[in-house]
């Protein structure tokens, strides 16, 4: 009874402990900030709600400080905004601008207040606790007054107000009171409880309006009516506030008691669940959890505890639906901890009872090893029963079981050498021989205790034979004799070291203190069996047909993988070559489209090169030299990583000696994915300092066509284990920087090995921990000439089909809606009539009503392909141009009487484009040979398109002249943003103060600081403001830190 009680007690441990511990964590307010983060995340998670239609801010924003002055104004602005406000009939208003101090507009202000009559103003208190309060004339001339006193979190977040400070009711409070006197009673909850606030969503979706715009009557005349206005400031910098929705950049103020009217009014506050009650069930549901726990296994055990975390989870969830606000961090924590401690008890229990297991059967068994014995006559019993501690769990048991079974395993084993049908002979570290079996017996004509060099040598081995086998076995390695010829048999024989049991305390066993095992197997039958041979070959080439099955299938799988790989990407190429023809498309967001698709474009190039992984293997794969611009490349590489590396604060720098050729013959693509490879890794291990891209060209002193690149990637990281260098460029390696191991699939530095291989090159590496790492490898290219131009395409932009053609009609079969709505987008502006097919079914019978003059065929789609839809259009086509040649004269007839539906003759072959997203080559030449007259590959380029349809449809375009481009961009551009020149000449006119503070500002990368200095400036300076601004949004510090650089 006593163990029993024990052992619950034993399994409630973990629980009580975990509780206690949380318990205690709770006291210290440990939990906040996960809280804090679990707040945050219900809020991002539940989403946006609709703000109450009866309540509009009016903003002092931006706008109105360029039309009307900085702030502070004139008390006069207030007054025609009431007046205002009264013309259009709102309900309340509330000023969260506080006005404790008289000016000379307050007279004019109390008439207008008097004249609103609903008007409720702010007040507050200082840091001394010093009321705050309005002017007294304008105190009474409003309806009542609220305070605007507000309480931050650590995290930055106001996530309550107090109704009643002071005993003066908040601002939205007493809006509220006064609402209810014009407009009917609006139920409050406990006044002496904080309002929790429930926010709505971003402040965007209040309904706002423009300080200035009210003033000058551009506001709809009732926009207004009935509505609660709340008044204040939300231009930059003037009342920042950090909402779950709004954290970078934070909104304003206004808008904290925008959202505790809108609580009020919609009586869907947050309500806290935070009662002592809740905290004792979870507290003492802890032991109780923990002695479930401990009786399960460890796939239990996290399934349990991760289905409890997740549902916990859940159901806050579902109650912040229901304006309540459940914890979340500490109950999952104590779940968490409490099978923690659950699964270390276990360990733990486990270890103590297997180290006393260990002993009983140290004690039990230990006489049992069969080097006790040196006979082979050995009478074995069965050892008793080993006593089995309390409580023991299953895995202890079973090595009890085990160890049980030790004594008599061994004898079985030395009746299974009996019966072997090959020679066994043991000998000890004096060569005399202790175990034998029958066959070796009879063989060797020994027996036990003999010497077994006596049995061996001259008969089986020579002297030479027997010394040299003996060196060997010294050394640890094995002999074999392979082919003896002895009495018409042949023979194998086998020297093997045969390790002596030891004491337990001498764990390691020396070769020098090794027996010998002698194996001897008779083989007369394997050499009969050379006879079947044939046989086997047959077996072979059975074989060699299944791998090439296996080849196929991982072929198709290849071709699967490159279909559900290129079908998005061809969907964000094409959309960024449509979005790139919207002519009002901004400047800098045409850059970033240019940017988007140049990326994609290398995407599709490692996609290729990965998807030819297979290839490589096989030592199939092949270099695809073209003549390039190397410093376009280098340039290109700086574009796609500097982002990054400026994101992180890091200096990124490319240096080239004058001697680097600017144009040169090799791989390009494989190139540019090997830097890109190796500088990612550089930018990604690397928190401070720089990541340097050195290129140089090494001199033969050999006369060769031939030159040498060398490439260095030098950083500042945290650098590479020592005992992961050997395996960094194996597949599938991740290693270790020092502070952490990032994920990833571990083929990048694999690949990049093998194609700088390929290249002629070899790649190394050197690292060290804390400072930071260095690859350098080298590659062969030929210098070349310029590369060809491609012919100029003065035509510029296809924008339409030119008049005076017929009105060519393209069927689209294609499965992704994607995909068709991209070519839809695509040609539809040009003038083509259009119609898409979802499978190949259904574009047959398109093709066969609507008589089209192209078809985009997708050769991988469902139910039927775009092989078998091509193959049965020709079918038709063929028996329907059979049929026309059996009676051409009455087909003739009917051509001349046909309705222009019917004006294409069947008997005109349909021209049929493949579209396609399979990786392989001879995929062309199988879409032509189904019976396409043309190919393309996705990701589909509209140019390309274009081109081919020209060219099989005998199209003539109108084109966009670059004349018209170039005016387009003109529009585009910002008069307002000046060049650096222009720029310096405007700073030379500045305060040097001022720019030695934008300089020091510049080099730390503070942009905010540097936005609120910009703020200061006046309205003549917009140009250097707007210019700076600019280069602040693309990260360009290095351009202000290189103006404002003092001058020596």
């Amino acid at each position: 009874m006593i163990k029993r009680l024990v052992e619950h007690l034993w399994r409630l441990l973990p629980g009580a402990i975990a509780a206690v511990v949380i318990a205690l964590l709770l006291q210290g307010q440990a939990f906040q900030p996960l809280e804090q983060m679990a707040y945050r995340s219900l809020f991002d998670l539940r989403g946006p709600q609709t703000p109450d239609d009866r309540l509009v801010v009016v903003a002092i924003d931006d706008a109105s400080l360029r039309e009307l002055g900085r702030f502070p104004w004139p008390r006069h602005y207030y007054a025609q905004l009431l007046d205002q406000l009264s013309r259009q009939g709102a309900s309340v208003v509330a000023m969260a601008v506080l006005w404790s101090e008289p000016s000379d507009d307050d007279a004019e202000l109390a008439q207008a207040l008097q004249r609103q009559g609903v008007t409720v103003l702010a007040q507050a208190w200082d840091a001394d606790n010093t009321a705050l309060l309005p002017v007294p004339e304008l105190e009474q001339a409003a309806i009542a007054t609220g305070h605007i006193m507000r309480r931050e979190d650590s995290d930055g977040l106001v996530r309550d107000i107090v109704p009643l400070w002071q005993g003066q009711p908040a601002l939205g409070v007493a809006a509220i009171q006064a609402h209810s006197l014009v407009s009917g009673l609006v139920e409050l909850p406990n006044l002496d409880q904080p309002l929790w606030l429930n926010w709505t969503g971003p402040a965007a979706d209040i309904q706002t309006y423009s300080f200035v715009d009210l003033l000058q009557d551009r506001i709809p005349a009732i926009a207004l009516q009935n509505k609660i206005v709340i008044v204040g400031a939300t231009a930059a910098g003037l009342d920042p506030l950090i909402t779950p929705f709004d954290r970078n950049p934070p909104t304003s103020g206004v808008y904290l008691h925008a959202t505790a009217i809108h609580n009020l009014l919609q009586n869907n506050a947050l309500r806290p669940l935070t009662s002592p009650y809740l905290w004792l069930v979870l507290l003492l549901s802890a032991p109780g959890l923990s002695w479930l726990m401990t009786g399960w296994n460890t796939p239990q055990q996290l399934a349990a505890i991760t289905g409890l975390c997740a549902s916990w989870g859940l159901i806050s969830l579902l109650l912040f639906h229901a304006y309540f606000w459940l914890p979340t961090a500490a109950p999952i924590s104590l779940f968490m901890a409490t099978a923690a401690l659950a699964a270390l008890c276990d360990r733990l229990r486990e270890d103590y009872l297997l180290r006393r297991q260990v002993t009983e059967l140290w004690r039990e068994h230990h006489q049992d090893l069969l080097s006790h014995t040196l006979t082979t006559g050995v009478d074995w019993q069965p050892a008793p029963p080993l006593p089995r501690p309390q409580g023991a769990i299953p895995q202890v048991a079973q090595l009890a079981d085990l160890a049980q079974q030790l004594g008599r395993s061994q004898a079985m084993q030395i009746a299974i050498a009996r019966t072997l049908p090959v020679g066994l002979l043991a000998a000890d570290a004096d060569r005399l021989v202790w175990f034998c079996n029958p066959m070796a017996k009879r063989c060797f004509a020994i027996e036990v205790g003999s010497p077994i060099q006596a049995a061996v040598v001259p008969h089986w081995l020579s002297a030479d034979q027997w010394q040299n086998s003996l060196d060997r076995l010294k050394t640890g390695n094995t002999s074999q004799y392979r082919g003896l010829y002895r009495g018409n048999r042949w023979f194998d024989l086998s020297l093997q070291p045969l390790p002596i049991s030891m004491p337990l305390n001498l764990p390691v066993v020396t070769p020098s203190s090794s027996g010998i095992l002698l194996l001897l197997e008779e083989i007369t039958e394997h050499k009969q069996a050379e006879a079947a041979l044939k046989r086997a070959k047959e077996a072979a080439l059975r074989e060699a047909k299944r791998s090439a099955a296996a080849s196929r299938a991982k072929g198709d799988f290849l071709a699967q993988m490159s279909h559900e790989l290129r079908t998005p990407l061809n969907v964000i190429l094409g959309f960024t070559q449509v979005m790139s023809h919207d002519q009002s498309l901004h400047l800098d967001h045409r850059n970033h489209l240019k940017i988007i698709n140049r990326s994609g474009q290398h995407l599709l190039g490692m996609i290729n090169d990965v998807l030819e992984m297979s290839k490589i293997e096989a030592g199939r794969i092949q270099l695809n030299e073209t003549r390039f611009n190397l410093h376009h490349l280098l340039h290109d590489l700086d574009t796609m990583v500097r982002a990054k590396a400026q994101t992180k604060g890091l200096q990124l720098m490319i240096q080239t000696t004058d001697d680097l050729p600017q144009h040169i013959a090799t791989d390009e693509g494989k190139l540019r994915q090997i830097l890109l490879n190796l500088v990612g890794n550089a930018i990604k291990f690397t928190e401070t300092g720089s990541v340097t891209v050195r290129i140089h060209q090494i001199h033969n002193l050999h006369h060769s066509r031939a030159i040498t690149l060398a490439f260095e990637v030098e950083d500042t990281g945290s650098g590479i284990a020592a005992a992961a260098l050997g395996q960094l460029f194996q597949p599938f390696t991740q290693f270790n920087t020092g502070d952490h191991t990032e994920a990833g699939t571990g083929l990048g530095l694999a690949i990049s090995r093998r194609f700088v291989r390929l290249m002629g090159g070899d790649i190394t590496v050197q690292s060290t921990l804390g400072v930071g790492s260095r690859f350098k490898f080298h590659i062969q290219a030929a210098p070349a000439e310029a590369p060809p131009l491609a012919a100029p395409k003065a035509r510029g932009r296809v924008v339409a089909l030119a008049p005076n053609q017929p009105t060519y009609r393209v069927l689209i079969v294609e499965d992704q809606q994607e995909n068709s709505q991209l070519l839809l987008e695509l040609l539809t502006p040009l003038g083509f009539e259009l119609c898409c097919a979802k499978n190949g079914k259904s574009g047959i019978a398109r093709w066969q009503q609507w008589h089209p003059h192209l078809i985009l065929m997708d050769l991988r789609m469902p139910i039927v392909d775009g092989v078998k839809a091509t193959q049965t259009i020709r079918a038709i086509e063929y028996d329907q141009s059979k049929a026309q040649g059996q009676s051409s004269k009455a087909l003739s007839s009917l051509s001349a009487m046909a309705a222009p539906a019917l004006s294409r003759s069947p008997s005109n072959r349909t021209k049929i484009i493949a579209l396609t997203a399979s990786p392989f080559e001879e995929t062309k030449a199988n879409a032509i040979a189904i019976g396409c007259d043309d190919f393309l590959r996705k990701p589909i380029q509209a140019d390309l398109l274009l081109e081919k349809m020209a060219e099989h449809l005998s199209l003539t375009y109108l084109y966009q002249s670059s004349a018209q481009l170039a005016k387009a961009a003109d529009r585009l551009a910002d008069p307002e943003i000046l060049s650096p020149q222009a720029l310096g000449e405007m700073l030379a006119d500045m305060p040097p103060e001022w720019i030695q503070q934008l300089h020091e500002l510049a080099v730390k990368g503070a942009d905010r600081p540097i936005l609120q200095l910009l703020a200061q400036l006046p309205k003549t300076h917009t140009p250097l403001v707007k210019t700076v601004t600019h280069w602040l949004n693309d990260f360009n510090f290095d351009k202000i830190i290189q103006l404002t650089r003092p001058k020596c």
